[in-house]
């Protein structure tokens, strides 16, 4: 995503952008089948005026689990 000409309190503009990438694996059989394993990835940049800079890595593991 792309942004430009953001309007800033300080009476100025600024620009933006994110570039998120999102992979995911899911364990077709065996003991493990259906644990799920998804790794999200994220970078954010904003020109000076914003002074916003932001790196993430998020990793996400799920299991069905039957209670009942």
């Amino acid at each position: 995503m792309h942004g430009s000409q953001i309007d800033t309190s300080r009476g100025g503009t600024a620009s933006e952008r994110e570039i998120y990438n999102q992979i995911q694996y899911v364990v077709p059989e065996g003991a493990a089948k259906e644990l799920s394993i998804n790794l999200y990835g994220s970078i954010y940049r904003a020109s000076r005026d914003l002074n916003q800079d932001l790196n993430e890595i998020w990793l996400f593991v799920e299991y069905p689990l039957e209670l009942l």
